[in-house]
């Protein structure tokens, strides 16, 4: 298994994690969310920019990730909406405003907590929202024989060269849950009622633009599209991430002024 590649150190940093300033005490907090099969690596970078910049920032560690491929296999996509409630009613108490951000799924995860917690304003980042009826049906019947699907090697290199833990294998059954949740958000979009920035990679394949054209079209609320000319999938990691970085530092200083 080609999980077995990654570093202990890599191990190490896919958990959870939460930057706090004892120097100065923040009034807002921002919940990261990762994608689908990876980790709080996938976030970290962000999180330690948005932490050096005077916010409090929680990574959160979905379950059945940051251990081993077969943990996927039997979570229900509702024990992921779970762990964001988990963080959110912890630090409610704590913090003026929370804000939620998410990276692929963890963007999808964080559109629908919003129907379902109290944010200040939700950030996406090469989210999931576009339903494929063949990818759906497929992840369905695939789901029924719990199979896991091989990465390509290089993308694994990839992975380790840029500091982050994402399994080797795709869990089919957990992609059946994926396909779940998206289509109960397809239905309860319109309840979203909080400012949406949707950052979208023009030269990505895994999540294409036509479906951050789709989330934009189909919100009712307040909203931003911002198109990165390149960058792979997972921007938070590419050499244009500050290009990212920077956009939502904007968009959450315009929320935590208005």
């Amino acid at each position: 298994m080609l999980t077995d590649v990654y570093p202990e150190r890599l191990r190490e940093l896919a958990k959870s994690y939460y930057f706090k300033n004892d120097k100065k005490q923040s009034k807002n907090l921002i919940i990261l969310v990762h994608g689908f099969g990876a980790s709080a690596t996938e976030t970290r970078l962000l999180g330690e920019f948005l932490y050096s910049e005077g916010y409090d920032v929680k990574g959160v560690l979905l379950k059945g990730h940051g251990t081993k491929p077969d943990d996927m296999d039997n979570v229900r996509w509702e024990e992921w909406i779970g762990n964001i409630q988990e963080a959110y009613d912890e630090y409610t108490p704590k913090y003026t405003n929370i804000f939620v951000g998410g990276v692929s799924m963890g963007g999808a995860l964080a559109l629908y907590s919003s129907t379902q917690m109290k944010f200040k304003a939700i950030f996406t980042i090469s989210a999931f929202y576009h339903l494929s009826k063949t990818s759906s049906f497929t992840a369905w019947f695939l789901s029924l024989f719990g199979a896991h699907k091989q990465k390509n090697e290089e993308r694994i290199k990839w992975y380790v060269e840029n500091n982050l833990f994402s399994y080797s294998e795709d869990s089919i059954p957990a992609a059946s849950q994926l396909y779940k949740m998206l289509r109960i958000l397809h239905r309860k979009v319109d309840e979203i009622n909080v400012p949406v920035l949707i950052i979208q990679s023009e030269e990505d394949i895994t999540a294409k633009p036509e479906g951050a054209e789709e989330l934009y079209e189909d919100l009712k609320t307040k909203k931003e599209l911002f198109f990165v000319q390149k960058g792979d999938h997972i921007l938070t990691v590419d050499p244009h991430k500050q290009e990212v970085f920077d956009k939502i530092l904007s968009f959450l200083g315009e929320m935590v002024e208005s």
